[in-house]
């Protein structure tokens, strides 16, 4: 996880987590959105936001390992080693799409990506659910070793995208879950 300034409750701490909360709703929703956007909806003036992160890849790299730790910590609050490993699963897949959109957005960004040590960091803190999803795999079919992980990625993006288009979570991640247990997608 993402370690916070030293001054965590501080009125700095605040603005800043303030700054990238915005983000993730400005930038799920527009990916091209300018910083005055985003200090706009922090409720912050530009030039503070400019004393928080002085260029837009600053703020981006700060919002991915923001959103890495986020998603982090929803796999742990999951618990994805304990109970059955169906719902072990369901928990996982539901803490993963309460993230919304912003997540497909900071495993996208080509600037971020182009950026190999932050690739890398992003790249880590999943293994939990590829564990999980190795608990699910009971029948012995298997493709490659990353394919597990990719699918589940791939189906929380599918997901986001139907939750944004106004499906029900509760039938998205039925569907997330039925795609990943059988295989099928049910259009019941």
């Amino acid at each position: 996880m993402v370690a916070l300034p030293s001054n965590e409750g501080g009125p700095r701490s605040r603005t800043r987590r303030a700054i990238l909360e915005a983000a993730m709703v400005v930038l799920a929703d527009n990916g091209t959105a300018s910083l005055a956007d985003i200090a706009s909806a922090a409720e912050v003036g530009r030039s503070t936001l400019h004393r928080y992160f002085p260029e837009r890849s600053e703020l981006l790299k700060a919002l991915a390992l923001h959103v890495h730790g986020l998603s982090n910590a929803a796999i742990a609050r999951a618990e994805p080693d304990c109970g059955p490993p169906l719902e072990a699963l369901r928990r996982v897949v539901e803490s993963q799409l309460d993230l919304g959109p912003i997540v497909p957005f900071v495993y996208a960004e080509p600037s971020l990506q182009a950026d190999k040590e932050l690739a890398a960091i992003l790249d880590t803190g999943d293994e939990a659910i590829v564990e999980v999803l190795d608990r699910v795999a009971t029948d012995g079919t298997a493709g490659p070793p990353c394919w597990p992980r990719l699918v589940f990625w791939a189906l929380l993006n599918a997901g986001y995208e139907a939750v944004a288009k106004g499906t029900p979570r509760v039938q998205v991640v039925d569907a997330i879950m039925a795609s990943l247990v059988h295989g099928t997608i049910n259009s019941d």
